[in-house]
């Protein structure tokens, strides 16, 4: 490997890591100078990995957001919390599994996270459309995408056609990000059709993981997915000595905090 490629590897993995880079920070860590790693930038720019911005650059989108607002902002929200959030979840994937990836921003996070990590052959079942195309064609990878009509927030495919194909599927893993996490009221969500295909893709896997970033822990949604014991592992941004962390793992949950 070259030293233009080796700089290379090292930026996208400090993407992968972080969610975004600066130039100052690269040019320190691989000592070169910033004219360099401008280079760099710019030609990973040109093979679509990332996006330069000010100072740095972000992963490059592979779907446009701008038309959901909803999305867009989201995806901008707490971008180093989901980050780590997705690089634990990536951990837990095993080369040989089946796994679901619920809508959401940071299971978008996680989808990016696989596409980047040699875990393969994989299997992935989504009723997401922007994850589909995250996870588009790449080698020893198999995506199952489900039909059913498609609800603007999240790209989430949802009715009766979703959950059929989720009901006919077994997972080893589900990784699913929620509105809302709380011990008492347990997993929520905002969409009386996207919690439907949740539980779908929740009853049909061994192990569920929920995906919450701390400003999720707490909060209720207008509708109930699943009581919180439906899940056995939660990966968060939260510490430790959180109180809602403390009354989810008297309900004998798995807590990973990132």
């Amino acid at each position: 490997m070259g030293k233009a490629e080796a700089r290379s590897a090292f930026i996208v993995q400090e993407l992968t890591r972080h969610g975004a880079v600066t130039v100052e920070a690269l040019a320190a860590q691989l000592a070169v100078d910033s004219s360099t790693i401008r280079r760099d930038l710019e030609r990973l720019e040109r093979q679509r990995i990332l996006r330069r911005v000010h100072g740095g650059a972000v992963y490059a989108d592979s779907l446009t957001y701008a038309h959901d607002l909803t999305f867009q902002g989201n995806m901008g929200k707490r971008v180093a919390e989901k980050t780590r959030i997705a690089a634990a979840a990536a951990s837990l994937i095993a080369p040989g599994d089946t796994i679901a990836l619920s809508p959401g921003s940071t299971t978008t996070f996680l989808a990016r996270a696989i596409r980047q990590q040699p875990i393969r052959p994989l299997t992935v079942v989504t009723n997401a459309v922007n994850i589909a195309v995250e996870l588009n064609a790449i080698p020893e990878l198999t995506l199952v995408l489900t039909g059913g009509m498609q609800l603007p927030d999240f790209f989430a495919l949802v009715g009766p056609i979703a959950e059929q194909t989720l009901g006919d599927l077994y997972t080893n893993l589900a990784f699913v990000g929620m509105h809302g996490v709380s011990a008492e009221h347990g997993l929520t969500g905002p969409n009386q059709l996207e919690a439907l295909t949740f539980r779908a893709t929740m009853r049909r896997s061994r192990r569920t993981i929920v995906l919450a970033d701390s400003s999720k822990l707490g909060q209720v949604a207008l509708y109930r997915i699943a009581p919180i014991e439906a899940a056995q592992h939660l990966i968060t941004d939260a510490p430790d000595d959180h109180p809602e962390l403390r009354a989810i793992a008297e309900r004998g949950i798995t807590i990973q905090s990132v």
